[in-house]
């Protein structure tokens, strides 16, 4: 590695201490503010607020989980496909010469990615039946 690699990976480490570390103040600030109440320390927080906080942390676990299968669908689907035509369906079943055993599994990857795709944008645009708009007031 040369000098100036080096100084950029170790600049890169920084900022990324930096913005653990602010989202780590911030998450550490949040639950103070919410365990001191609204009279202050000591004083529980008023019911309905702490309900609709709860309710909100619950929307919000959703989603993520939601964004982490779709990321890690996306990620992982197309190499499966990839190696699964690749080894089992193409080269166990059909006598091809290695160049078209690749094209054909890096085409089958293409299209398994395509489709993780479809199914998050239609996942996020088309309302799902059973979940109900929130109504913010």
């Amino acid at each position: 590695m040369t000098g100036k690699s080096k100084i950029n990976i170790v600049t890169n480490i920084r900022i990324f201490n930096r913005i653990k570390l602010r989202i780590f103040r911030k998450m550490t600030n949040k639950n103070k503010k919410s365990s001191a109440g609204i009279g202050g320390i000591g004083c529980p927080a008023a019911p309905s607020k702490q309900a609709s906080q709860q309710s909100k942390d619950s929307q919000d676990y959703s989603s993520f989980k939601t964004v982490l299968f779709y990321c890690m669908l996306t990620v992982c689907l197309p190499v499966v496909t990839f190696f699964l035509l690749r080894v089992v369906v193409l080269d166990g079943f059909f006598e091809m010469s290695k160049l078209k055993v690749d094209i054909f599994s890096s085409v089958g990857a293409v299209v398994s990615l395509h489709m993780a795709l479809g199914l998050y944008i239609y996942r996020a645009t088309c309302e799902v039946p059973g979940l109900k708009a929130s109504k913010l007031d």
